[in-house]
């Protein structure tokens, strides 16, 4: 197991290449929706590295499958990080702001309004190759809990 990270993620501290987050990424997630009593998972890859089109921001890209009931079939996302103040800004690929991302304590909470829904999300760096990124969703239409463990791979 690892040590601890000195956990130093604000832009102003460091160059992008420096940000705990940088490399590739195994990744297993659930999501439960508690409204229809369903469950559905996703296993891949992460790679948050360099934005070659934008200069001091991140890429964060995933890939894999996602299963759901009958359903199974490639899935993929794709993020930013980019500087924003001392802290980071997770946007969607579209450029959009998502939430704010400040892990120079190891752990955050952050909230996505996405009216009428309301994602309220927490990010853990328990160690340089351990992050587990947890999210409740409450809508008038929505409850769901999504868990991800991000697990850094050996060549990562």
């Amino acid at each position: 197991m690892s040590a601890t990270p000195p956990v130093r993620i604000r832009p102003t501290d460091d160059p992008p290449s420096a940000c705990p987050l940088v490399g590739r990424w195994r990744i297993a997630r659930s999501v439960r929706d508690h409204r229809r009593g369903e469950n559905a998972t996703f296993a891949g890859w992460a790679t948050i590295g360099a934005d070659p089109a934008a200069s001091g921001q991140l890429l964060w890209h995933e890939e894999g499958e996602l299963v759901s009931g009958a359903h199974r079939g490639a899935a993929h996302r794709t993020m930013r990080i980019v500087p924003a103040g001392d802290a980071w800004e997770v946007r969607f690929a579209d450029g959009r702001p998502f939430h704010s991302l400040d892990l120079a304590g190891g752990a955050c909470t952050v909230v996505h309004l996405c009216s009428p829904d309301r994602y309220d999300g927490a990010f853990i760096l328990r160690t340089a190759d351990d992050l587990t990124v947890r999210w409740r969703v409450h809508g008038p239409a929505k409850g769901l809990e999504i868990v991800s463990d991000y697990r850094r791979a050996p060549d990562g």
